[in-house]
């Protein structure tokens, strides 16, 4: 049997253990921080999440928890509707082209079921070295106990200690863009995802979580890579609000609690080719952080699981299987980061002649619907 090490708690690595479990791997799941959590608020799941959800065999109780939707509205600052873009089912008809929902439900769901099909979990705990070759790996850990995996999977990040560890050290790059999510209720009128056009300084948008739940995304230009203190959050985000009229207008007061919002700095990595070295495997934000303008971010790291779990399945060895993860991955997950990056150069620089983020948009939903 295959024993491997999962690094990182996170979406990325706990559907890994789940996939990797699945197939028959034995996983062992370490994760730095002292309890396993999600950060965050609300995500927005595509069409190629849901797909990769429903091979984790949880897709169902994912939809019962949070809120589908087939299309997105174009509006104008006052909330005046401009177009109608349908957004494409990997799926089928019947099934929603984006799903919202909390991001602590989405991690829940995942770690419940790896937990009851017999995932090992162990918090406060890392790699701090780790030598690899073709036949093995041997890990370090920070509590100073050593263990060999035939297999170890780099899910620790954008910040990866894995990837530093196996490879040359690689600094995320900011994109002078940072973006605000403040959690609200969902008004009756708000019934799927919203866009809103026609202001250069914020780029905002409704993402609906559930029943009685949404949030407003806030994208906004800036020079400095920093996170306001928490108690102006509040503030900061309804001082972004306020050219905006409508729905927007109403729900902005409402924006007071510090604990309603997240901030968080965009920045992204890709990581060369190929994603690994000797018995360790980059996957997730580690081998791909990306942008949220395509939303696709979740979407990839899923992904990357199911089609880790996949290859070994089908390969004769070890080796086998990461070459052929690594070769399916990378092209696809290059195209999200380039494409989520020009999405935020064009919010960062409206001046820029034949801008069309409408147009990327669209195109790059139905490619991600599309086959991998």
């Amino acid at each position: 049997m295959v024993k491997a090490l999962v690094v990182g708690g996170g979406i990325a690595g706990i559907a890994t253990g789940l996939a990797l479990s699945r197939g028959g791997i034995e996983v062992d799941l370490v994760e730095r921080d002292e309890a396993i959590r999600a950060i965050g608020s609300g995500i927005t799941l595509i069409a190629p999440a849901m797909r990769a959800l429903q091979r984790l065999e949880v897709l169902d109780e994912c939809i019962e928890n949070g809120y589908g939707t087939k299309e997105m509205q174009i509006c104008d600052v006052n909330g005046t509707v401009l177009d109608v873009m349908a957004l494409p089912s990997a799926l089928g008809s019947d099934l929603p082209g984006m799903m919202g929902m909390m991001r602590p439900m989405l991690h829940q769901i995942l770690l419940d079921h790896a937990a009851s099909e017999g995932l090992t979990v162990r918090t406060g705990l890392g790699p701090t070295a780790i030598e690899t070759n073709s036949e093995h790996a041997t890990v370090t850990f920070s509590d100073g106990s050593i263990a060999d995996y035939d297999l170890v999977v780099g899910a620790d990040g954008i910040r990866s200690t894995v990837r530093d560890i196996v490879s040359a050290p690689q600094t995320p790059v900011f994109q002078e863009q940072i973006c605000y999510r403040a959690v609200v209720p969902r008004p009756a009128s708000v019934t799927c995802e919203v866009a809103f056009v026609g202001c250069e300084t914020a780029h905002i948008g409704f993402s609906p979580t559930g029943k009685d739940s949404m949030y407003i995304y806030c994208c906004v230009p800036t020079s400095e890579l920093y996170r306001p203190p928490a108690e102006e959050l509040p503030e900061i985000v309804r001082g972004y609000l306020a050219p905006f009229g409508g729905v927007v207008a109403e729900l902005r007061d409402g924006i007071t609690d510090p604990a309603q919002v997240n901030c968080a700095p965009l920045e992204t990595i890709l990581a060369p080719e190929p994603w690994y070295h000797g018995r360790v495997v980059l996957l997730g934000d580690a081998a791909h952080s990306t942008t949220p303008h395509l939303a696709a971010g979740a979407a990839m790291c899923l992904e990357d699981a199911v089609v880790l779990a996949e290859e070994f399945g089908t390969a004769a060895t070890v080796p086998d299987a990461l070459r052929a993860y690594s070769k399916r991955r990378f092209e696809r997950c290059k195209y999200v980061v380039e494409t989520s990056t020009q999405l935020s150069f064009w919010q960062t620089h409206p001046d820029v002649p034949g801008a069309d983020q409408e147009g990327l948009r669209g195109e790059a939903f139905g490619i991600l619907a599309g086959a991998y």
